[in-house]
């Protein structure tokens, strides 16, 4: 039996009282006068925006260039709220979808056009945010993308209010879906959450041959979660893990909303034909997870089984039909919905993960108020007469074998906290983004990497440059380790669930558990980063170098 970090340290009489729960300590959402809460307005009332696909401008022998602004504009989340002031890319919140095919190259002119004030208080105290750096800054990663070092997005690279960069993408991997977002150091949180995210869509010829749903019976699924002022504008405020509200302007480890965004707009609803459905569906919240199901209104079980078909690094050795899916912050689904013989029904997206997670299931009350609904289905439409998709296919997907790994590493996740116990920051073996690189594989080398969590969050960690595959989850003995250091593994490790087989760039480490990956260093040698994606946690400060040597 394992124990969590704040627990060792309440039994271990080092935890503040004043800090931690009690029955006295109100749960749920922090009460606001100029906050808008679920009962303020209608569900289900507006449709379901479809982002728009982004056109070339000039295609040719080596490949498609596109130019994307980042710009501020207003937006209209729910008809019952005022227009919103967000950032987004080309005006829209999420970005448009970039559609590219395997093997042939991407290059993006980015171009920012935000005004030199921020949508969001900063925290100068963070790494990276501190003057002489402005406020506005931006630098875009395209999440999942196998890409030199110098295209990748690093945190560092951020550039201005008026400048430019050019990227390029050479699309040299497997069919996916990847998505864009900004990444600039200490500000990361801030930018996302202010809109500036967007979904890209690696193609091939693997998918093409499935026959998979596509045009109107393909949609991408963006889920956050926001806060908002009366005014309609946005509510950022983060919290400490019993739910304590820090200032604005103040950095704090979690940020939960109290209201769903899907595809820029708040409890939206979809009609739909009586057909199949494919549905790309991505995390793009800061620290929520999302464990979705498709149920009835009054209900709060699986009414309806979908289909798993792909995760982060492309599509899964076989389908595998699923009640319900957990997706932390940057993981992302491919999924099919069968809707026929379903006219007339009406189904909504469901939720039952806490926030934060695992919060009470693992012992740890729930702070952050829930979001039950994210959107709804009405089956309204006329069919037309889309065949029911393939189930039963099976392609070939490379396994890595554990016993070729030439090296296994370890990172030990912890979190700094004050003589009040509350949190200064996260880190990765005691060290932040601006310590010297410790890490150096070797190019085309396979590794094994263990991430040991000691803290009470499950940390969604992602690694740039390369797809990798869980091994395996297995609990170990925190007490021993948090008092001497010594890492003593149960006997029983957990495997990945089946959706979770495939490649990924984003894997779940687990309170109190081991979590193993096996990577291959593809690609291009120079500087990268792995972190943490609960995007607080990444500013302050769970982020680490690594360069991969030729």
């Amino acid at each position: 039996m394992t124990i969590g970090r704040r627990s060792f340290l309440k039994l271990s009489l080092m935890a503040a009282p004043a800090i931690l729960h009690s029955q006295e300590q109100p749960q749920g959402a922090l009460p606001s006068l100029d906050q808008v809460t679920p009962a303020d307005i209608t569900p289900f009332l507006d449709a379901l925006p479809i982002p728009g696909k982004l056109r070339p401008l000039s295609a040719g022998k080596d490949g498609l260039e596109y130019v994307v602004r980042m710009t501020e504009f207003t937006r209209r989340l729910h008809s019952q709220l005022p227009l919103t002031r967000l950032w987004g890319f080309e005006g829209s919140y999420p970005g448009p979808v970039i559609e590219a095919r395997q093997g042939q190259a991407v290059t993006i002119r980015w171009e920012n056009r935000l005004p030199e004030k921020h949508l969001l208080p900063v925290d100068e105290h963070i790494h990276g945010a501190s003057p002489p750096n402005p406020h506005v800054r931006t630098v875009p990663h395209l999440h999942g993308a196998r890409t030199l070092s110098e295209y990748d997005g690093l945190p560092e690279k951020w550039f201005p209010s008026g400048r430019s960069v050019v990227y390029r993408y050479p699309n040299q991997q497997r069919p996916a879906m990847l998505w864009y977002h900004d990444h600039a150091l200490g500000i990361t949180r801030l930018n996302n959450y202010a809109g500036l995210s967007g979904v890209y869509l690696l193609r091939g010829e693997e998918e093409t041959n499935l026959d998979l749903p596509s045009g109107e019976h393909e949609i991408p699924l963006v889920l956050q979660d926001r806060s908002f002022y009366r005014n309609g504008q946005l509510r950022y405020v983060p919290t400490e893990m019993d739910g304590t509200p820090h200032a604005d302007g103040s950095w704090g480890p979690e940020v939960f909303g109290n209201l769903p965004v899907v595809n820029g707009a708040i409890f939206p609803v979809l009609e739909v034909e009586p057909d199949t459905y494919r549905f790309r569906v991505l995390n793009a919240a800061n620290s929520r997870f999302f464990r979705f199901f498709i149920s009835k209104l009054q209900r709060d079980y699986p009414a309806l089984e979908f289909t798993v078909i792909g995760g982060d690094g492309g599509l899964l050795k076989s389908p595998v039909v699923v009640p319900s899916l957990l997706l932390g912050p940057a993981e992302r689904a491919d999924i099919l919905v069968e809707f026929s013989d379903m006219e007339g029904e009406e189904f909504v997206l469901a939720n039952n993960a806490p926030a934060p997670f695992p919060g009470e299931e693992a012992g740890m009350p729930q702070i952050a108020p829930r979001i039950p609904h994210l959107m709804k289905f009405r089956v309204s439409r006329p069919s037309k007469g889309v065949p029911a998709a393939n189930r039963f296919w099976s392609i070939p997907v490379e396994r890595l074998d554990p016993a070729s790994a030439g090296k296994t590493r370890d990172f030990v996740l912890t979190e700094i906290l004050d003589e009040n116990q509350r949190s200064l920051g996260l880190r990765i073996n005691g060290k932040g983004y601006h310590d010297p690189v410790t890490e150096q594989p070797k190019l085309g080398s396979i590794e094994i990497w263990r991430f040991i969590n000691t803290t009470d969050d499950t940390h969604p960690m992602h690694i740039h440059l390369v797809q990798f595959q869980i091994i395996d989850r297995t609990p170990f003995d925190l007490r021993l380790f948090l008092a001497t250091g010594q890492l003593v593994l149960s006997e029983t490790p957990s495997y990945p669930q089946v959706s979770e087989s495939g490649w990924k760039d984003t894997a779940l480490a687990r309170p109190g558990e081991v979590l193993r990956v096996i990577l291959r260093f593809d690609g291009y040698g120079g500087r990268y980063v792995y972190h943490c994606h609960m995007l607080e946690h990444e500013d302050n400060d769970m982020m680490r170098p690594f360069e991969v040597i030729p």
